[in-house]
């Protein structure tokens, strides 16, 4: 639970002692329960594998197995790198201001603060702007959840001749969804999070029986891209499969020794190898097995008349709109920490507005477009190519200005070219994912 609060931003800034050359920010990290090494690589699994697994062979059916294959590699290891970054460059704002822990919003303020003077004017912007993008990115999230779930419970009633329309399944959400939000004490979600966990668990068990119980035979043409149009939307789709960088954040933060997280062979990079690999297989596996007709979910093309492929879609649809309050929070806490600052009177009434509104948001965006690939692309491209990207290659550079870029400004060139790389991602990919959303909208 200790992600989501983090993730909230309930850890913002954590003030050290010492003075020496040597400080250590690690060392002045006031951490009630740190993690292990074991459960922190388990909670990176968690946090990892989710919705964003299950659409890996809808984006594996965009380019062909051989350009899906090189592609995952190749995104995966590029913002794992960034996140890298990252990391490095709040670690040394932190040995520079004397302090065990900087949020990202802050840690951005305070390394444009010391960047070029051209840029010093645009960094309380450019703070408010990496909240507002954490802010998107999870009412993104709650968006794609809501379909994701209606998706899967509209299959199994149609099956029993409870036929709906997918927007009328949505409706029934809003209630359950609202009582959730207006949960005040993150302790009281825990029981959500950790049955979520466990019948995910088994989801995916049944999911990888249906891939890989007949023969698996490869076609010619599934090892061919199919366009380069194709290709952002599978940039787009592996980003928010793969990078879930508050997660991330919180999981270094919160380790018994954060050093171990980082490096060539840290925990981070060897997740990652492992998160990577399972992402290739589902992504792989789905595609030859139903072909050009795999669907935004692979549960989606689960067999509708079977016991077992019912239960894995009520599994992963229960799964997932438990943990629709817990997304939601982070959210919610967010805003509600600059809104009391405005507001000091009503705070109850206020407190109550922003729970639903941050509901009833994602839900009518949800109703409105109740596309879930066009939606996975869209957001993945739009927020993570700025918050594992765009962001860690600005904050890197202006946190080395001037004169500590290495040799010929090696690191400078790096960031340059990080930088143009997720802007590349982020344009493309969101042109692309508008363009089906617009059309798929048309063919209703």
């Amino acid at each position: 639970m200790f992600v989501y609060e983090f993730m909230a931003g309930l850890v913002d800034h954590i003030k050290g002692g010492e003075e020496a050359e040597s400080y250590d920010p690690h060392e002045h990290r006031k951490v009630e329960k740190p993690t292990s090494y074991s459960d922190t690589m388990i909670h990176l699994l968690k946090g990892s594998v989710g919705a964003g697994v299950l659409a890996m062979s809808d984006a594996v059916s965009r380019v062909g197995i051989i350009t899906s294959i090189c592609g995952i590699l190749l995104i995966g290891f590029f913002a794992t790198y960034c996140v890298q970054l990252l990391i490095a460059a709040q670690y040394e704002l932190c040995k520079r201001w004397r302090c065990g822990y900087l949020a990202y919003p802050k840690s951005m303020l305070l390394a444009v603060q010391d960047g070029p003077p051209c840029m010093r004017w645009v960094a309380r912007t450019l703070y408010y702007f990496v909240d507002t993008v954490l802010v998107l990115w999870q009412l993104g999230i709650c968006c794609i959840y809501c379909v994701f779930v209606a998706e899967n419970m509209k299959q199994v009633f149609d099956f029993y001749g409870q036929e709906m329309s997918l927007r009328l399944h949505l409706c029934f959400l809003i209630v359950p969804l609202t009582i959730m939000g207006l949960v005040k004490d993150l302790k009281l979600l825990t029981p959500f999070s950790s049955i979520s966990n466990v019948v995910t668990l088994f989801g995916f068990i049944l999911v990888f029986f249906y891939l890989i119980e007949n023969d698996v035979i490869v076609d010619e043409d599934k090892l061919k891209i199919k366009g380069f149009k194709e290709i952002p939307f599978f940039i787009g789709t592996t980003l928010f499969a793969l990078e879930a960088v508050g997660v991330v954040l919180a999981l270094e933060y919160n380790m018994e020794n954060p050093k171990q997280f980082v490096g060539l062979f840290g925990l981070f990079n060897i997740g990652m190898v492992i998160i990577m690999s399972l992402y290739l297989l589902m992504g792989i596996f789905g595609y030859l097995k139903y072909g050009d007709d795999v669907k935004a979910s692979i549960t989606l093309n689960l067999p509708q008349d079977q016991k077992k492929a019912q239960a894995a879609k009520l599994i992963f649809a229960v799964s997932i709109f438990l943990t629709f309050p817990l997304q939601n929070f982070v959210a919610y806490n967010i805003l509600w920490r600059k809104l009391k600052k405005i507001f000091k009177k009503h705070l109850w009434g206020i407190d109550y507005f922003l729970r639903i509104l941050l509901v009833v948001i994602p839900w009518s965006v949800a109703v409105a477009v109740p596309k879930l690939g066009p939606f996975i692309a869209l957001f993945g491209a739009l927020c993570l190519s700025l918050l594992a990207m765009v962001f860690p290659g600005l904050m890197d550079a202006c946190v080395w200005y001037p004169t500590t870029y290495g040799l010929c400004r090696y690191r400078l060139l790096r960031d340059i070219f990080i930088v143009i790389v997720g802007v590349a991602c982020l344009l493309s990919g969101c042109y692309t994912s508008l363009l089906e959303i617009a059309a798929s909208s048309e063919e209703d």
